[in-house]
C-alpha cells in the first residue's frame, strides 16, 4: 500500500515534536535551571580602592553561560584593587582586579620625550576656575604680580591631573556621592617643556597663577593649540636667524601675533 505523503510528513513531524519535547527542552533547563553561587559589587567601588568585605555579596544565579574565571568566593576578591570603576551588580572577573596597588598617575606614566611634569599651586578658588578644571584640558596660565600679564610661554599648556591639599587625584567629571564631601583643588600639574618649567618656577614663587580654560574634549583643537605652542616656544628660545634684506628694519623686536584656531578666536571651549 502506497503511503500519502502528507501522511509521512504528519508522522516526522510528530516524530521531531516528541524529541524536542522530551529529550531537547529538559537539557536545556537543566542548564539554564543550574544555580551558581558568584561575587556580586552592592556599593561603588573606585578605580583603586581596596575592595571590603561590604562592598561584594555572594548571590545565587542561574549557572548558564556564567564565564568559568568568574569570581565564586568573596576570598577571591576582598583585599585585592579595583583595577576599573564597579558598580552595584557587577559580577567581578579577574581582570577587574589586581594584586598590586593601581596607579592613579596614569598620565604620568607616559610622559613624551623632552617633556617635564610640574605642579602650579592654586591660591585661590578663582584662580583654578572655581575647582572646575579636569585632567586633559587645556588652559592658559596668567601671570598676575602688581598687574596681570599673559605669559607667552604659558599660552597652552596640558593638565595631566587635578589634586587637593593631600596630594589626592581629584576628578571634577563625576558628581561626589551623597555622602563625601567636596574636595578643593590645591594644585595642578601640566605638562611641559624645560623652558616652560623654569617660567612655571618663576611664577610659582613670585607673584599668583591664574588658569583659564581653552579646550576640552576636543583632542583635534588640543593637537592644534599645543603644536601652535611649540612654535611660540620655537621662535622664543631657537628663531631662526634670516639675512636682513635691504629696507628691513633692524631689531625686529615687535611681536608678531599668534595665529590661532577660529574655534579659539571664537571665544568657544570644546
Amino acid at each position: 500500500m502506497r503511503l500519502n505523503n502528507r501522511f509521512i510528513f504528519g508522522i516526522v513531524s510528530i516524530a521531531l515534536a516528541a524529541i524536542i519535547a522530551f529529550v531537547a527542552l529538559p537539557a536545556v533547563a537543566r542548564q539554564t535551571n543550574g544555580k551558581a553561587e558568584i561575587v556580586r559589587v552592592v556599593q561603588p567601588i573606585r578605580r583603586g580602592a581596596v575592595i571590603a568585605a561590604q562592598d561584594v555579596e555572594v548571590v545565587e544565579v542561574g549557572g548558564y553561560n556564567l564565564p568559568g574565571n568568574i569570581a565564586r568566593s568573596p576570598g577571591d576578591v576582598v583585599g585585592r584593587y579595583a583595577v576599573a570603576d564597579l558598580s552595584p551588580g557587577d559580577y567581578i572577573l579577574p581582570s577587574k582586579v589586581s594584586f598590586s596597588p593601581i596607579s592613579s598617575d596614569l598620565q604620568l606614566s607616559s610622559i613624551p620625550s623632552g617633556h617635564v611634569a610640574i605642579s602650579l599651586t592654586i591660591r585661590t578658588l578663582a584662580s583654578g576656575l572655581s575647582d572646575k578644571l579636569q585632567t586633559g584640558d587645556i588652559i592658559r596660565i596668567y601671570h598676575y604680580l602688581d598687574k596681570a600679564r599673559e605669559v607667552p610661554e604659558l599660552l597652552f599648556v596640558k593638565i595631566l591631573t587635578v589634586t587637593d591639599a593631600k596630594g589626592v587625584n581629584v576628578d571634577y567629571s563625576q558628581e561626589p556621592q551623597s555622602d563625601e564631601e567636596k574636595r578643593q583643588s590645591a594644585t595642578v600639574t601640566v605638562l611641559a617643556t624645560p623652558e616652560q618649567a623654569l617660567v612655571i618656577t618663576g611664577i610659582e614663587n613670585d607673584g599668583v597663577a591664574h588658569a583659564a580654560l581653552i579646550s576640552r574634549n576636543n583632542d583635534q583643537l588640543a593637537a592644534e593649540l599645543l603644536s601652535i605652542q611649540d612654535e611660540v616656544l620655537q621662535g622664543i628660545y631657537y628663531p631662526v636667524i634670516e639675512d636682513e634684506q635691504p629696507g628691513d628694519p633692524a631689531g625686529g623686536d615687535e611681536e608678531s601675533p599668534v595665529d590661532l584656531p577660529d574655534s579659539v578666536n571664537e571665544g568657544g571651549v570644546g
